[in-house]
This record gives structure tokens, C-alpha cells and sequence, in this order.
């Protein structure tokens, strides 16, 4: 295969809603707390609008987009033996994704996505089955018959502790998506993982949760842990590449935006795909942006990218 995926898989069910009942929660993202899952679906089908159900997760989306760009793609993860787990294998599937490495436990994990009325966004999230994996459940071979493995967070300690481990073990490059609350753990925690990593897709905002420093200087201070490729997000401001022998500013396309939530991960799934066609940094980061671009003009992954649009813009 070319890339195996591992991370949280998620139904993201995305609201329409006057958000005012949130209070001071209104624009923030975090995990749900124990409870709080069906008093806010309760509310959401009274106040809100349901827009999109789509499947989500971070590695999913990149995983997602690689297959439907045919790529030879497999995930690693657990979905729950509910409905929502159905969804979700089945979405995978279609798009050409082996599932035969995903566990099932219990309750999918579920992220609540409430856009207010000037397209502010709150987000819950509720790992569920999620958090359940470890280490114990996964088979390492199955990452070895690959070229990469992309890796992006939980928000439990028990699969981010198998991160680590898988990490150590694999024989396989390894790209490293790790989102807020893997980088909110620090750099001592994630060490083993990115003193493994090839590719590293951190956001501005993440480089500087970790080092301290502005997205520039803190990625130099990062490649200092041996990863080869530096591939920062900056949102509307493009992306940043920076490896041992290069410095590349590759600035955002212009698109009239629906959803931005997984633009980054479209991102990383162009990148990735320009490194496995042998395209050169800058190459990869042009078609990644255009590719980003695409994924935003429509709710979840409605307007993710498939085979054409990648061989046009490549």
C-alpha cells in the first residue's frame, strides 16, 4: 500500500444553530464531557439545522482523500458497533480505504460542529471508541506493507501511549499530523514520535504551542529532532516548508469558502501524494494548497478531491 492512516475516526455532524444557549462556550472547541453528548444533540434537532453528516478525524480525512485520488490506502483506528460506525466504514470503504485493521467497541466517536449566524464555529467532541485503543489491539506488520504511515491525534492517553510505541516499531516513513491536543502535550511526550518522523504537518499555531517561538524559528528548532520535511499550515496565509535545503512560502489559493474544517488534512493527503509521484517540495506544496482549496467549498467531504483533479493538476 501506499499509506496507512491511523487517528481518531469521528461522525461529524455539522449544525446550523443560534449558538447564544452556549454562553461563554460559543466559539470554542473541546472534548464533551460525560452526559453532555445527548442534552446537546436534543437541543441542536430543536434549534438547529443539521447541514452535513460527514466522517472525520483527522488521518481519516487524509486517508479518505488519498484513496479517493487512487492511491492505495489502509487505516488503523476504532468506530463503534452502532450506526455511526457503519457510516463511517462504509464512507471509507466506498472511497477504496482497506478497513480490515478497524476495531469496533461500543459508541462511535462524535464531534458536534455549530456554525452561528456569521459562520462562527463551536465544536464538542466525544472520542468514545476512540479512546479505547491500544497498542495491544494492533498488528505492526500491517503498517509495514506500506511507504508511509499517517499518524494524528487522540485525545486519550491509552492510544496516544500506542502512538508512541507504533512509532519506535514501524520500518515505514512516518508523517505526523498532531493537532492541538497532541501538541498541547509537549515536546519531552512527543519525542518518540517525532524523533521518527519524516514528514511533520504541525499548524502555525501548533509550532508555537511547542517551541515557543514563531512558526520560522520554531520549525528550525524542530528539524532539529531529525525530521526531513517541514510542512507548517498557516491558514489563509498558505504554508511554509522548510527541510535541511530548503526555505518554500507557498501562499493560499482564493476560493468563496463553506467549511474549512479538514483543510489541513486535504492538505497534508496533496502533499503526501506529490511525494509519492517523486514531485519536488515546492511541487507538493503547490498541488497540497490546490488541493486544500477544493475541499473548502463544500460542507465535510463533499468537494474532497478524486483521481481527476489530482492528474489535472499534476
Amino acid at each position: 500500500m501506499d499509506v496507512i492512516g491511523l487517528g481518531a475516526l469521528n461522525i461529524d455532524l455539522i449544525y446550523e444553530a443560534d449558538c447564544s444557549f452556549l454562553g461563554k462556550e460559543h466559539g470554542r472547541e473541546r472534548q464533551g464531557k460525560d452526559g453532555e453528548e445527548k442534552s446537546l444533540l436534543h437541543i441542536l434537532k430543536k434549534k438547529g439545522k443539521l447541514k452535513a453528516k460527514s466522517g472525520g478525524g483527522s488521518s481519516a480525512n487524509t486517508i479518505y482523500a488519498l484513496a479517493q485520488m487512487g492511491f492505495s490506502c489502509g487505516y488503523v483506528g476504532k468506530v463503534g458497533k452502532d450506526k455511526h460506525g457503519n457510516f463511517l466504514l462504509r464512507g471509507l470503504k466506498k472511497a477504496g480505504v482497506d478497513t480490515k485493521e478497524i476495531k469496533r467497541d461500543e459508541q462511535s466517536g462524535l464531534c458536534l460542529i455549530l456554525l452561528d449566524e456569521v459562520g462562527e464555529r463551536t465544536i464538542f467532541v466525544f472520542p468514545n471508541a476512540n479512546d479505547k485503543l491500544s497498542f495491544s489491539e494492533i498488528d505492526i506488520n500491517y503498517f509495514n506493507k506500506a511507504k508511509f504511515l499517517h499518524m494524528s491525534s487522540f485525545l486519550g492517553r491509552t492510544p496516544f501511549e500506542a502512538e508512541k510505541e507504533i512509532a519506535r516499531k514501524v520500518k515505514i516513513k512516518i508523517s505526523f499530523d498532531p493537532g492541538e491536543p497532541h501538541a498541547s502535550r509537549g515536546l519531552e511526550e512527543l519525542t518518540p514520535i517525532l524523533e521518527r518522523t519524516f514528514i511533520f504537518f504541525p499548524t502555525e499555531k501548533e509550532v508555537e504551542i511547542l517551541t515557543n517561538k514563531d512558526y520560522k524559528k520554531g520549525s528550525r528548532e524542530l528539524l532539529k529532532y531529525g525530521i526531513e520535511i517541514i510542512a507548517c499550515k498557516l491558514g489563509e496565509k498558505g504554508s511554509y516548508i522548510l527541510s535541511k535545503t530548503e526555505e518554500i512560502r507557498i501562499p493560499a489559493e482564493k476560493v468563496k469558502a463553506v467549511d474549512t474544517i479538514g483543510a489541513g488534512d486535504v492538505y497534508a493527503a496533496g502533499f503526501l501524494a506529490g511525494l509519492l509521484r517523486g514531485l519536488n517540495l515546492r511541487s507538493c506544496a503547490k498541488l497540497a494548497t490546490k488541493l486544500a482549496a477544493k475541499s473548502i467549498t463544500g460542507y465535510g467531504r463533499e468537494n474532497y478531491p478524486v483521481k481527476q483533479d489530482f492528474l489535472s493538476f499534476t
